[in-house]
C-alpha cells in the first residue's frame, strides 16, 4: 500500500484517524501526516526518513534552548535552573496505541506476551527499578529480548511492580534465574538491602496464562483479542498512580510506530471512514471531537497503518 503524501501546505489537516477512532479538530489544524513516531518524519519527496537525516530538523534542534528561570539571588535578578522533583504518570492513551499497533503490524503470526514482574513486600522503588534494568539489560545481552513496553503498578501492600508486552517467547525459569542474578549483583555491589537467602528464593517472573487452562496467553490472537482489551483496561487505564521514576517505557521500534494518520477535509470526505464509526459522539472539548469505531477500525487503514509501520521500522534496523 502507498503511503499517502503530504498535502499542499494550504490544505489544512483536520481530522486524524486511528486504531481507537477519529478525531475531528475544531479551532486548530494537524502539523504532520502521521502521529506517533519520536524518529521518523514524512517529507513531501523523500517519503518517510529519520529525522537525523533531515537538515532542516538538524537546524531546527540547533536552535532549541532550555528555558532558564529568572529569580533574585542576593539581590540581584540573575537565571538559574530550578531542579524539582518530577512525578511521572502512565500516558494511556500513547501505551494503548502503540500495544495495539504493534500488534497489527506484525507479518506472519502475531505474538504478545504480557508478563509481571513482583518483589517481596516492602521493597522500595528505587531497588525496584534498579533491579527491572538489569534485568532488562541481561536479557538484551542474551538476544533474548529486542521489543518490549513496561508500565509501572502500586500494589495494595504499596510495592512497586510492572507489567511488560514481550513479542518473544522467552523461558519461565530463565527469567526468574537472570533476576536472581541481578539481585545477587546487586547485593554484592551494595545497591540494595536483601538477604541472600531472598535472591535464592526469588521466583516473582511470571507469564500471563488463561485461568483455566493454564495455558501461556498470545494476546495477538484473534480470539484473544477481547482479552486484550481487559488487560489494558484493567492495568493501564486504570492506573491513576503517579511515581518518582519513569512510570512505563518501550523499546526503540515500539517508540517509533505511527499510530495515527491525519486527512484534509477533501480526503476525508473521500475515504469510507463514516460509515464505519459511531453516530453518537464518544466525547466532545472545546478543541475537538472524538468518534468511536462501531467495531473495528475499517480494514483499509488498518493495512495502511500496519505497511507504513513495516515500512517505519525497517529505517530503524
Amino acid at each position: 500500500m502507498q503511503l499517502l503524501g503530504v498535502p499542499h501546505h494550504y490544505e489544512d489537516m483536520l481530522v486524524s484517524a486511528s486504531l481507537t477512532g477519529v478525531t475531528i479538530l475544531k479551532k486548530a489544524k494537524f502539523k504532520s501526516r502521521h502521529a506517533g513516531s519520536k524518529e521518523i518524519i514524512q517529507k513531501p519527496v523523500e517519503g518517510l526518513m529519520l529525522r537525523k537525516s533531515d537538515q532542516m530538523e538538524i537546524d531546527r534542534l540547533k536552535k532549541c534552548k532550555k528555558k532558564k528561570k529568572a529569580v533574585i539571588v542576593d539581590g540581584l535578578l540573575t537565571v538559574k535552573k530550578i531542579n524539582k522533583e518530577r512525578k511521572y504518570t502512565i500516558n494511556k492513551k500513547e501505551i494503548s496505541h502503540r500495544i495495539r499497533n504493534m500488534v497489527n503490524q506484525m507479518a506472519g503470526e502475531k505474538k504478545l506476551f504480557f508478563w509481571t514482574i513482583t518483589f517481596p513486600e516492602k521493597t522500595n522503588d528505587d531497588t525496584a527499578f534498579i533491579l527491572l534494568n538489569k534485568w532488562l539489560t541481561r536479557l538484551r545481552q542474551e538476544k533474548m529480548l529486542r521489543s518490549y513496553l513496561w508500565i509501572s503498578e502500586r500494589q495494595k501492600n504499596g510495592t512497586i511492580h510492572f507489567h511488560i508486552a514481550i513479542h518473544q517467547r522467552i523461558c519461565v525459569q530463565k527469567a526468574n534465574k537472570f533476576m536472581r542474578a541481578c539481585i545477587m549483583h546487586s547485593i554484592n555491589n551494595g545497591e540494595i538491602n536483601y538477604s541472600r537467602i531472598e535472591a535464592k528464593n526469588y521466583n516473582g517472573v511470571d507469564i500471563s496464562k488463561n485461568r483455566k487452562t493454564r495455558r501461556v496467553t498470545n494476546f495477538a490472537q484473534k480470539k484473544n483479542e477481547k482479552s486484550l482489551i481487559n488487560y489494558i483496561t484493567k492495568y493501564v487505564s486504570k492506573n491513576n498512580e503517579s511515581f518518582n521514576h519513569l512510570a512505563w517505557h518501550s523499546s526503540r521500534d515500539y517508540s517509533n510506530l505511527i499510530t495515527a494518520v491525519r486527512f484534509t477535509d477533501k480526503e476525508y470526505e473521500r475515504v469510507i471512514f463514516k460509515q464505519s464509526i459511531s453516530g453518537e459522539i464518544t466525547f466532545e472539548s472545546e478543541w475537538f471531537v472524538f468518534y468511536k469505531w462501531i467495531k473495528e477500525p475499517p480494514e483499509i487503514l488498518m493495512r495502511y497503518l500496519a505497511s507504513t509501520n513495516q515500512k517505519a521500522l525497517a529505517l530503524l534496523n
